[in-house]
């Protein structure tokens, strides 16, 4: 019974197929129609490019200075680190946000002016430089344009032009007998003026969009991804009609890119300049003030060689003072950075580390705390104000700030106990010294003062001129490995797809059309043959 069934129905299944090919005529028309869409899709269409480049993302470095202060100064300086946000590393997914963000694609389409496109009636391609008339306006004037706004120029005897503008506040009309014109439209002024190609011009119509309406567009179309996960470098790639177009997208994507890097650490060392400046201005007036007291002490006691006095003392004491100085100008160094974070004007600037190596528990929170700051200004840079992101990490770095405050304590705390130390066994070493006078050892204590003063004073001044070099330094953050180029093959009209398309339309057009006629010749006869009433 089931063999009698399967039988019934590849008989029913070959009669449909036979009644089909009987019917090959609606096939070759099909086929013939298919081919003539396939052929316009081909020609008519748009040649698309694809539009490549590769850049690599460059660490900030610190600049370093040599050959400044005395030697121990300079041994002083391996101890200690003065830095912001460098060495905190390069966030790739976070770099190409913000290669990609929108603010980028808006300053890139204001500077090539594509959210203003040209074509020629009855025409899908958009002219890039070969526009015979170009429609110019400043920056704020664009920006205000919040929708479609469609003017069309008309070349009308003797030269005379008339322009009409569309938008969804209304219509304008004006008539030009000459170019440049200002046209006076519903978001501001726009200039219109003649290009090179102005005497081809004979009807064209110009589109104004919304700058971000085309980088939303614009966003979907470009690709920015590294080619492996620990590389730092990024395959860039957008797709274009026009082959320069494509090029320039890329080029002013990178070089705004590379700008807004350049001015956010360039404000980053301003304001490290802005602090070192005051801190070098207090201790320059510290180390006069205890050089005029050297200098009256002097006097009063009548102190003219005591160097040679006391040559044998510094011999014995020379490794206890060397430490005591190290110290004493850790702990001056900590109280600069311990006003500094509890300043409330300073509550999410970077932290200024300045920690020697031997308070290494103080250097991760700080780290820490400065890590948490740079994260909180990359998404308040792609976020809105509330943003619960936002609120959260504002949390996790007034929580981190506590323990830079803990840190802190416990630095001094450590540098008390050391310096306690070290002091004990330099009063036991003067008390052996009991035949020198006692102006010597408040002569001593004076210049040790002006020492630390001068240390510190040093370790500042290098680390300033170290940012300020820096701020000189013209060094892309984006480097350039392959510039744009454009691919060999077009990536549209694929012929593949019409292809596809034919082969679609030949087999199913004839079949739809022929089942629908079949039908509606049954629903007729079966009206017809319905009896009346």
């Amino acid at each position: 019974m089931e063999s009698k069934d399967l039988e019934k129905e590849t008989l029913d299944l070959k009669t449909i197929i036979i009644g089909y090919l009987h019917q090959w005529k609606y096939f070759l028309a099909a086929f013939f129609i298919s081919l003539i869409f396939a052929v316009l899709y081909l020609n008519v269409y748009p040649r698309t490019y694809e539009v490549f480049a590769l850049i690599q993302l460059q660490e900030d470095k610190d600049l370093s200075v040599g050959g400044i202060g005395s030697s121990e100064a300079s041994g002083l300086m391996k101890s200690f680190v003065l830095g912001g946000a460098n060495g905190a590393g390069l966030n790739m997914d976070d770099e190409r946000m913000v290669l990609a963000s929108n603010e980028l694609f808006r300053e890139m389409i204001l500077d090539l002016g594509i959210n203003i496109s040209y074509t020629k009636p009855y025409s899908l391609y958009k002219m890039y430089h070969d526009s015979p008339l170009r429609l110019k306006a400043d920056s704020s004037t664009l920006m205000k344009v919040s929708d479609e706004m469609n003017i069309s120029v008309v070349r009308k005897g003797s030269g005379n032009l008339e322009v009409m503008a569309k938008t969804e506040y209304g219509n304008k009309n004006f008539q030009l007998s000459a170019l440049p014109a200002e046209l006076d439209l519903f978001y501001g002024t726009f200039v219109l003026d003649y290009t090179a190609f102005g005497q081809e011009l004979n009807k064209l119509d110009i589109k104004v969009l919304p700058v971000s309406w085309v980088a939303e567009d614009l966003e979907d179309g470009f690709l920015v991804e590294p080619p492996t996960k620990s590389s730092n470098v990024l395959e860039m790639s957008c797709r274009d009609h026009v082959k320069q177009r494509g090029i320039d997208k890329l080029v002013k994507l990178v070089y705004y890119y590379n700008q807004k890097a350049d001015f956010q650490k360039k404000e980053e060392a301003y304001k490290t300049l802005s602090f070192l400046d005051e801190r070098i201005t207090a201790v320059m007036k510290d180390l006069s003030d205890i050089e005029f007291t050297i200098e009256e002490y002097k006097l009063r006691n009548r102190i003219t060689a005591l160097e040679t006095d006391i040559l044998f003392v510094a011999e014995q004491m020379k490794e206890i003072q060397t430490k005591i100085i190290e110290i004493e100008a850790q702990h001056q160094i900590i109280n600069l950075i311990d006003s500094y974070v509890k300043d409330p004007e300073n509550k999410y600037n970077l932290v200024p580390q300045i920690l020697t190596q031997s308070s290494g528990e103080g250097a991760s929170p700080l780290t820490s705390y400065n890590e948490a700051l740079l994260e909180r200004s990359r998404i308040l840079q792609n976020s809105k104000g509330d943003n619960p992101v936002i609120t959260k990490i504002n949390n996790q770095v007034d929580q981190l700030r506590e323990n830079v405050y803990l840190s802190i304590e416990n630095a001094k705390k450590t540098l008390d106990f050391t310096l306690s130390d070290l002091r004990s066994k330099e009063k036991m070493l003067m008390d052996k010294l009991g035949e020198v006078p006692s102006q010597e050892r408040v002569y001593i204590d004076y210049r040790r003062q002006q020492e630390i003063f001068q240390t510190v004073y040093l370790i500042l001044l290098q680390k300033r001129e170290e940012t300020a070099l820096s701020i000189g330094v013209d060094r892309p953050k984006a480097r350039i490995i392959d510039a744009p180029y454009v691919k060999k093959k077009s990536v549209g009209p694929r012929k593949l797809y019409a292809g596809l398309f034919m082969i679609v339309f030949t087999f199913l057009m004839p079949i739809l059309v022929l089942f629908i006629k079949k039908n509606t010749l049954e629903l007729i006869s079966a009206y017809k043959n319905t009896p009346k009433c």
